[in-house]
């Protein structure tokens, strides 16, 4: 049995008559890349501010074997009178990291994620964003975490970073250490990612094996039929639409048998899956 690195279960939480999380149960699987996903809103850094300790949750529980964390947040801030240089000495000093060490992380960091070693001098405040958030994933890879949670690891990145980063999350993963991301960039994730999540107005929808999950089910459009939804739901539990314009993720396994009565239907598309498209079923 796969080690869990993080269980949630049940958890909740509300801001006066707003619900933000509704019973969020999920586990991170230890050694792996982890992908939340969900639209503005439904909730995705709410429940990473509980697992961090930042939010306490009105309900449920969080259970974690990391010895260290690392976390980069969708938009890091820091104190901007200090420069790049300071911070990362104060941070290496109170996770016992001494100089030397701390000179050669720097150095080794910098480059897998391409940022500018000159940029340490400067003070903080006169970052741009995209250097922003490469020192805040600097700050957190000198401490060496075991469990590395990322919101939005790609925003304001170029695309020549982005790539430097992937590799990076990949390379993690192949030392064993276990990352959870929060992404709106579904092409980026899905190129790296184990396990995926989608999350819709604070409710969990559906945990899976990404690559599991594309190679058990096909992508099926159904257009002018005279089949109904509730006769396809005996089929699958996985459809949506109206009587003129039907979805459904199909077992793949039970596509031969499905073919006379899809040959009775004048128009049906099929599509292997991808993760846009898992997506977008479920929160359309």
């Amino acid at each position: 049995m796969t080690e869990k690195m993080l269980t949630a279960t049940g958890l909740c939480k509300r801001y006066g008559r707003i619900i933000a999380v509704t019973d969020a149960t999920f586990s991170v699987l230890k050694g792996g890349i982890t992908t939340f996903l969900g639209e503005n809103g439904a909730g995705k850094t709410t429940i990473i501010k509980i697992i961090l300790g930042f939010l306490k949750s009105d309900s449920g529980r969080v259970q974690m074997r990391a010895a260290r964390i690392g976390y980069v947040p969708e938009h890091p801030v820091f104190f901007g009178w200090l420069n790049g240089k300071d911070i990362l000495s104060y941070t290496a000093r109170a996770h016992g990291i001494g100089h030397s060490a701390l000179r050669d992380l720097v150095e080794t960091f910098s480059e897998k994620i391409a940022f500018d070693l000159e940029l340490l001098s400067r003070n903080v405040r006169t970052y741009s964003l995209g250097n922003k958030k490469k020192f805040s994933f600097l700050q957190s890879l000198i401490i060496d975490p075991d469990f590395f949670i990322v919101d939005e690891p790609f925003n304001s990145l170029d695309p020549h970073s982005i790539k430097k980063v992937r590799d990076l999350f990949l390379e993690m993963k192949r030392e064993g250490k276990t990352l959870f991301l929060s992404s709106h960039i579904i092409s980026e994730v899905e190129k790296i990612s184990d396990d995926f999540i989608i999350i819709k107005k604070g409710r969990i929808l559906l945990q899976e094996n990404l690559n599991i999950f594309k190679d058990r089910f096909i992508y099926v459009e159904i257009k002018d039929s005279s089949l109904k939804l509730e006769e396809l739901r005996t089929i699958s539990p996985y459809v949506k639409g109206n009587d003129s314009e039907l979805v459904m993720l199909m077992e793949k396994s039970r596509l031969e048998s499905m073919e006379d009565l899809l040959k009775t239907v004048s128009c049906v598309k099929k599509h292997d899956l991808d993760l846009e498209k898992v997506f977008l079923f479920f929160t359309e």
